[in-house]
């Protein structure tokens, strides 16, 4: 039976949802270049990319509880800090996030086309995994404490990559550094339930529900950077116990 219902989600993916987002991909892909030139705060832009990750939802049939939204301030910038385990997770916080934020990816995804346009355009930073890229992922970082400092909100997974086994894997400490430098809060971000939709490694999307809990800001306002690792510490703690209470 398990087999059966698997065969059919991939039949449901193959011929629904991803010619749909496919379709809606190109579509809003086209219209944000078209408008780029006219869109000079990119304001246009991420709307579009909120009504791009919307669309993609509702054509997986994926339904978001959001918890802990009344503890972000309308006027306050963040450094956004989610856990990583799905593709989903993108569209997910692009979705539900307030308007107005910056992603920090992989530098790979800005060679995608359309989706990679539509980054550079929105002003999304790159930054790249690759441990040995010391100067060039500075650069990135410096770049991520202008524009917080600029009144952006910055996302950002900290994991480097997707868990492959579920669990919450150690924290890179760079876009903290940033978050102390600009001394902007920095909120843990838990999203627990994207990798039943969207596994690793499969194409299948299977409908469910997904979690996102936006937890109490963590001030940066006079840190040291001698209480760096006591920031990310605290920040992974948070997460991970909403990962364990999600799970039961």
């Amino acid at each position: 039976m398990r087999r059966i219902l698997e065969g059919l989600g991939f039949l449901r993916t193959l011929f629904f949802t991803l010619p749909l987002i496919y379709l809606s991909t190109v579509a809003l892909g086209v219209v944000a270049e078209v408008i780029a030139p006219f869109d000079r705060q990119r304001q246009w832009q991420h709307q579009l990319a909120r009504l791009w990750a919307r669309l993609l939802l509702v054509f997986s049939l994926v339904r978001v509880r959001v918890r802990g939204r009344e503890h972000l301030a309308a006027d306050r910038h963040y450094v956004y800090v989610a856990n990583h385990q799905s593709y989903a997770d993108v569209p997910v916080l692009l979705a539900c996030l307030p308007p107005g934020v910056r992603f920090m990816a992989k530098a790979s995804l800005f060679a995608i086309p359309f989706t990679g346009w539509y980054m550079r355009r929105a002003g999304h930073l790159p930054i790249d995994i690759d441990a040995n890229k010391v100067h060039a992922n500075a650069r990135r970082l410096l770049q991520a404490v202008r524009s917080i400092r600029q009144g952006y909100s910055i996302v950002v997974f900290p994991e480097g990559g997707r868990s492959r086994s579920g669990a919450l894997e150690e924290f890179k400490t760079g876009i903290f550094l940033a978050a102390l430098k600009a001394g902007a809060p920095v909120v843990p971000v838990t999203i627990a339930g994207t990798k039943r939709v969207l596994a690793l490694d499969s194409w299948a999307i299977h409908p469910g529900r997904v979690d996102l809990v936006f937890d109490t800001p963590v001030p940066t306002d006079g840190m040291e950077k001698a209480q760096l690792n006591g920031l990310v510490q605290q920040v992974r703690q948070r997460i991970e116990q909403n990962l364990l209470e999600a799970s039961r």
